[in-house]
């Protein structure tokens, strides 16, 4: 059995999410981001992991800029931490109104990057054809991690008809779209060692995914998906309550620090972000 302990702290997955590839040139320089060099996206990355280095458990990284910005961690004399690395391509392919999410790496292949766990991002229409495709995108993912002894964590998306994710629909929407992708799946018998969740709109909602997932046994963390910091903690508190047993936090943390400069910058890499994983790791870990 893969061991899951590696990404936790005080038994809580307290994890950065970090594997953001185009959207993080976007996120740098809104108007022009193919100005920004892969040194420069190596080098905030770095700054960033090593804010919180201290108090996350684990992190999400990509490949590309990701892990060398990890690496640089390493040899400066930082404790190794585990990682986990994408399976996916960045990104999409469009099929009418459906979205098909991309295998890029094996497991074998990101474990010989030194990953020991993999992440999959699975765009998810419950009720659209392509969601039995998408489940078998799930089900190769899941059996290749297993012939390699990775725990992966699998992170349904879920979209509607129109195209609209789950933080833009609206409450009702949100709630069945995200219940019913989940049902969906695990009755497909798609177990994958955690659930990587979308807020689903409601408290009642975030404990209805515990109850799906309580008779296999299979724990779920939250991600953040773009939701302000103030959101996110509310949404945490809900969910830590109802089972929750972490999250994989990215842009609600920290996305400031892309745009910030000189004094600004400085003052949130050491205060403003490292208190916010703060606050989060303790809403999760008092549950």
């Amino acid at each position: 059995m893969p061991n899951l302990d590696q990404f936790k702290k005080n038994g809580k997955f307290l994890m950065l999410a970090f594997d953001h590839r185009g959207s993080f040139k976007k996120l740098m320089n809104p108007e022009n981001p193919d100005s920004v060099t892969a040194e420069e996206e190596i080098a905030l990355k770095k700054e960033i992991i090593e804010t919180v280095y201290s108090e996350m458990s684990s992190v999400l990284i990509d490949d590309e800029l990701g892990l060398p910005a990890l690496k640089q961690l390493f040899e400066s004399g930082k404790e190794p931490k585990p990682y986990l690395m994408p399976l996916e391509k960045s990104g999409y392919e469009q099929q009418g109104k459906e979205r098909l999410t991309t295998l890029e790496k094996t497991a074998s292949e990101i474990k010989g990057l030194g990953a020991t766990g993999a992440k999959l991002l699975l765009f998810f229409n419950p009720y659209a054809k392509s969601a039995e495709k998408q489940i078998e995108i799930a089900k190769k993912a899941w059996e290749d991690c297993q012939a390699n002894n990775l725990p992966l964590f699998l992170e349904p998306r879920t979209y509607n008809d129109q195209g609209l994710e789950a933080d833009k629909m609206e409450d009702g929407e949100r709630e069945q779209f995200a219940i019913e992708s989940l049902k969906k799946l695990v009755n497909a018998g798609i177990l994958p060692d955690v659930y990587k969740l979308e807020y689903p709109g409601t408290a009642l909602a975030c404990q209805t995914y515990s109850a799906v997932l309580e008779d296999r046994d299979l724990p779920w963390i939250m991600l953040t998906m773009g939701a302000s910091f103030e959101d996110f903690t509310k949404q945490l508190e809900e969910a830590s309550i109802r089972g929750c047993q972490g999250f994989l936090a990215g842009r609600a943390l920290w996305q400031e620090a892309c745009t910030l400069k000189g004094e600004e910058k400085e003052k949130f890499l050491k205060e403003t972000l490292p208190e916010r994983f703060r606050i989060i790791s303790e809403i999760i870990s008092m549950k």
